[in-house]
């Protein structure tokens, strides 16, 4: 049920002042005209999975933590390759979600580009359609689930369905880690089973003098656990999975939003959160947890290298609770998604390795190893190793947990090319300090989703 009309929700947008203005310039260079043509896809006149002998060089483009990943992925292509070389460049997250249409849509464009969402991209003629490729490389006798959230219609938004245009190593999803140590100092012996027993062991660490949670509020963090709250209340994932692929009609101005947001917002109230919780990002967010401040820390498998590392075998992680015992679990996963820009220079070498950072076991293994991201790929290739009992075998646990139970959602921050920059995160900041309500919370999320939309 709507919680307020489209005159509220522009009379609310006003609690809101400080949006960037360099973001907002950035919003409006990237989106089309109203009016402007559903676009067909850009796809090669023909492919080829034969790189030849001939020196080549493939950039890649991903956000600064991934570097070194893709170093590592790009240096066995070479060996297999020797006339290929990789060359790896790194970009603030944030920075590279608001400015890709730039970037791939000049003179010197990147072969392979890290995507958080397609925004206009599809739509605008800037990405390469995969699926001759996939038709090549067998990526079509793959588990198809696997590249539902980088399918795109041919009116260039929906997602979900219509041509490919994304691939990438491995899937990332989010959960809680929890400090065993501190954990056991409130009587916590296992992971909560519901989000009472979680609610609970929050305000059992308030009472012992403990910080409840850990989170990075000034870039995003504050996403994982509303998303889960919302569907939890819900009932099911299917009004946010409509809404992060864009379907017609999508609405996510909801009561489950609005009681999501209340209970964020009651967490922040009560002193679950950091007090300086939107000036903590998340580089600072795993290494202040990592050295005991925070029971709980809600981020993503991402972390589970670093923290296996750092947290001396004190850190444990769980999936998010349902409301109810037995319910089905859910959490935002997607996949590491690199496309090929339509100005590339070099498609047919950057499918190549897109195909081999899927397929080859050295380069599976390195993305566990490197990013604990569950690899990507064929149906019939074996999972890569790790150490049993270790915190990256429970993320890699927890993803077949997901799969088992279909509880694979997409993050809400990738609904549309802005709305982790431009929304999320200026809105869950002033949600938790108490300057918007939640039903304006709410409201403003579909307010811009649908100015993103042009819905």
């Amino acid at each position: 049920m709507r919680t307020s009309n489209a005159q509220s929700r522009r009379r609310r947008r006003a609690v809101a002042p400080f949006i960037l203005p360099a973001l907002l310039a950035a919003l409006v260079a990237s989106c089309a005209a109203p009016g402007t043509p559903s676009a067909p896809p850009v796809t090669p006149a023909a492919v080829s999975t034969s790189i030849g002998d001939a020196p080549v060089t493939v950039e890649v483009l991903v956000s600064t933590p991934d570097v070194p990943l893709y170093e590592e992925l790009g240096a066995a292509f070479h060996a297999e390759h020797p006339n290929v070389t990789v060359e790896v460049t790194g970009e603030d997250f944030n920075n590279l979600t608001t400015n890709v249409p730039r970037l791939i849509s000049g003179t010197e464009v990147p072969d392979l580009v890290r995507l958080a969402s397609f925004g206009n991209l599809v739509k605008d003629h800037l990405l390469t359609d995969l699926d001759p490729y996939a038709e090549a490389y067998g990526w079509t006798e793959w588990p198809q689930s696997q590249f539902a959230s980088t399918r795109v219609a041919d009116d260039g938004r929906q997602r979900g369905t219509g041509h490919l245009y994304g691939a990438g190593p491995g899937f990332g999803l989010t959960g809680v880690y929890y400090n065993k140590e501190l954990a056991a100092q409130i009587g916590m012996t296992e992971p909560p089973a519901t989000l009472g027993d979680l609610e609970r062991s929050l305000d059992e660490a308030k009472s012992a003098g403990l910080l409840p949670i850990m989170v990075n509020g000034k870039d995003g963090g504050l996403a994982y656990p509303l998303q889960n709250l919302q569907m939890n209340y819900a009932g099911g994932t299917q009004v946010i999975q409509d809404w992060n692929y864009n379907k017609p009609g999508a609405d996510i101005d909801t009561s489950a939003l609005v009681e999501a947001a209340t209970t964020l917002q009651r967490w922040g109230a009560k002193g679950y959160l950091p007090d300086d919780v939107n000036s903590i990002d998340q580089t600072q967010a795993p290494a202040r947890f990592a050295q005991g401040e925070g029971v709980f820390f809600p981020s993503g498998n991402w972390q589970a290298p670093t923290l296996q590392e750092t947290g001396r075998g004190e850190i444990g992680f769980f999936l998010f609770p349902p409301e109810e015992a037995g319910d089905p679990f859910t959490a935002m996963t997607a996949a590491g998604v690199l496309a090929i820009p339509a100005r590339s220079s070099e498609p047919d070498a950057a499918a190549a390795f897109l195909n081999f950072i899927q397929t080859d076991a050295e380069a599976r293994q390195s993305t566990l190893d490197l990013l604990g991201l569950p690899p990507a790929g064929p149906a019939d290739a074996p999972m890569p190793d790790s150490e049993p009992g270790s915190l990256v075998a429970a993320t890699v646990e927890s993803f077949q947990t997901l799969l088992e139970s279909d509880g694979l959602v997409d993050f809400m921050s990738n609904s549309t090319a802005s709305m982790h920059a431009n929304t999320l995160i200026p809105q869950t900041q002033l949600l938790v300090a108490g300057k918007t309500s939640p039903s304006e919370f709410s409201a403003a999320l579909q307010e811009d989703y649908e100015n993103d939309t042009e819905q």
